[in-house]
């Protein structure tokens, strides 16, 4: 994951939204996918971007050709990435669709990890996000992220 937000991060501004965020500050939970949203980009700019991945080890696991997976993400739908070889882990790649996305981009906080940088959803949308999903383990990652966070939120007021 940190070597395709490296790669990533040179063609464009990104964001990670959903499980990983709670998996990142360490909640036990499995995962196949990391999601992350990128600004709308023209045909031409997704096609270097396409090309920069494969060239750099990455497949897609769509069946379509750099032509559809864009026709895919400018119809709101996701394509999934990944090594070589590799199925899991895999990004679910998409562009972003609404307000909201573009506050979570606008709105994103940087974490600092041993050897990387990486920027995620800010913490109080995400609880509410996953909150909004409704299903068990998305309950149960907002609850360990309000946990985790709650001391933060309150300090600013939410």
């Amino acid at each position: 994951m940190l070597d395709f937000i490296r790669v990533l991060e040179q063609e464009t501004e990104y964001v990670i939204v959903s499980v990983y965020v709670a998996i990142l500050f360490g909640r036990s939970r499995g995962t196949e996918d990391i999601d992350i949203l990128i600004p709308p980009r023209g045909k031409d700019a997704f096609l270097k971007l396409y090309h920069t991945l494969v060239t750099r080890g990455y497949e897609f696991l769509n069946a379509e050709d750099a032509d559809g997976l864009f026709d895919m993400l400018a119809g709101g739908m996701g394509i999934r990435i990944a090594e070589k070889d590799h199925f899991i882990p895999n990004i679910e790649l998409k562009f972003l669709k609404d307000e909201i996305d573009r506050h979570v981009l606008r709105n994103r906080t940087l974490v600092n990890i041993p050897g990387a940088s990486l920027y995620i959803s800010p913490i109080d949308i995400q609880i509410a996000y996953k909150l909004s999903l409704g299903s068990d383990k998305d309950i149960e990652d907002a609850v360990y992220l309000w946990e985790c966070f709650r001391p933060l939120l309150f300090d600013r007021g939410i």
